[in-house]
């Protein structure tokens, strides 16, 4: 086999794809959402179906093979399995090698630049992209897909284009990938405020449109058994990174009192990003590592309906975050939450309404909110009730994608 020949050509746009539909109440806007890695994929979903089934635009969702766990969308959008097939199957059968992302990476350009080639033949009306792996690179497709098709991109991220941990690479570029989008949509006027004072992008291309609630799919897990009455559970979820604050929270959580914290248990699940040794050190040191659960690994998707479902109060102590996934899966499974006032949080989430809001980095403040959070109940069931509505009203699917085929239709002309 030559060296070229491992870059054979991807599967076909789907059958339906550029063809429109029968419906002529239907807005007939084609659409290409793109996320190559997956990086946001239940959000990705929830958006191109709400678009499908709410606003009548055909969908097509390109993207890469989940690699963390079977997933399993019953949509009714096209999915288009674009990116890294030669990376993923040989993932698949060896591993995860030292060298795996660079021949990802490798991957990623060729397969950009055959998504771009596809595209013209059969152009969509909209191409959103959700993330962009290497924008260095990446600006140069998206520079030619505007030759044919308005470009989107929704900024999840203000201070990347790529998700999590991300290396000097995939954040060089990031400046001038904006100039080459029509439209930017973010998610909080934290955002919007952010990218006005770096002057990155103009205020007439930025449109605010808020996160839609994260709704996994629900199969009977028995890891986490429900919570009973005798016994509270705090739970801190997601990847584990120094900005969401997890020190202040084990200090806070050792503040609550005695009796309190002895029928009260913290569960920390997700992969971290760092070394947490100091982290188990400092909750023995205070005497509250019995009272912690620590489940360090890749939480699957159809794990966590029973986390959350076991959750007494969902905490989120960041020190920094423009909008978060987590808030939305909390309010997906309508539960109260305790967070710092930071960046879209406190735009989401009004105090004493929907949850509890503490000023970033303080643990006395973050200690009392929890005490009041789990031991006023009739407060906490009203925060929950809150959040309810919020999630079937203001923060609902229906809504996000109204809102995004308005940005469609006005880049459109």
């Amino acid at each position: 086999m030559s060296s070229l020949s491992i870059f054979k050509a991807p599967a076909t746009l789907p059958a339906s794809f550029g063809k429109p539909m029968p419906d002529p109440l239907r807005s007939e806007l084609s659409v290409m959402v793109v996320d190559p890695s997956c990086y946001s994929l239940p959000y990705d979903c929830s958006l191109c179906e709400a678009l499908t089934q709410s606003c009548g635009c055909r969908v097509t969702l390109a993207r890469s093979e989940y690699m963390s766990s079977t997933w399993n969308w019953p949509g009714s959008f096209c999915e288009w399995k674009h990116f890294y097939s030669l990376s993923h199957q040989y993932a698949r059968r060896f591993g995860g090698k030292w060298w795996w992302r660079h021949a990802k990476g490798v991957e990623h350009v060729f397969n950009m630049a055959q998504f771009v080639k596809r595209l013209r033949c059969q152009p969509p009306d909209i191409v959103h992209f959700q993330w962009l792996p290497i924008p260095a690179l990446d600006s140069l497709q998206v520079r030619k897909i505007k030759d044919f098709a308005p470009a989107v991109l929704t900024l999840h991220n203000t201070g990347t284009l790529a998700h999590g941990s991300v290396s000097r690479w995939q954040r060089s570029g990031f400046r001038r990938v904006f100039d080459d989008f029509s439209a930017v949509i973010v998610h909080s006027q934290f955002s919007k405020r952010r990218l006005l004072e770096k002057k990155w992008v103009s205020e007439d291309r930025i449109h605010v449109i808020p996160h839609g609630p994260l709704q996994y799919y629900n199969p009977e897990d028995r890891c986490y058994p429900q919570k009973t009455a005798q016994e509270q559970t705090l739970l801190f979820f997601g990847r584990i990174e120094a900005y969401k604050g997890l020190e202040v929270l084990i200090r806070a959580f050792a503040q609550l009192p005695r009796d309190l914290l002895n029928n009260t248990r913290l569960v920390i699940a997700g992969a971290a990003g760092f070394a947490l040794a100091p982290l188990r050190k400092l909750s023995k040191r205070l005497h509250v590592e019995g009272r912690i659960s620590w489940d360090v690994r890749f939480i699957r998707e159809q794990e966590i309906p029973a986390l959350f479902r076991a959750a007494s109060v969902v905490v989120l102590p960041y020190l920094d975050i423009d909008q978060s996934g987590v808030l939305m899966t909390a309010i997906a499974f309508d539960k109260a939450v305790v967070a710092s006032r930071v960046g879209g949080i406190a735009e989401t989430i009004q105090d004493r309404v929907h949850g509890l809001l503490t000023e970033p980095g303080n643990v006395e403040s973050l200690a009392k909110a929890l005490e009041s959070a789990l031991t006023n109940t009739e407060l906490r069931h009203s925060m929950e009730n809150s959040v309810r509505q919020l999630r079937t009203r203001e923060l609902s699917w229906e809504s996000v994608a109204q809102k995004t085929f308005a940005v469609y239709q006005q880049v459109c002309g």
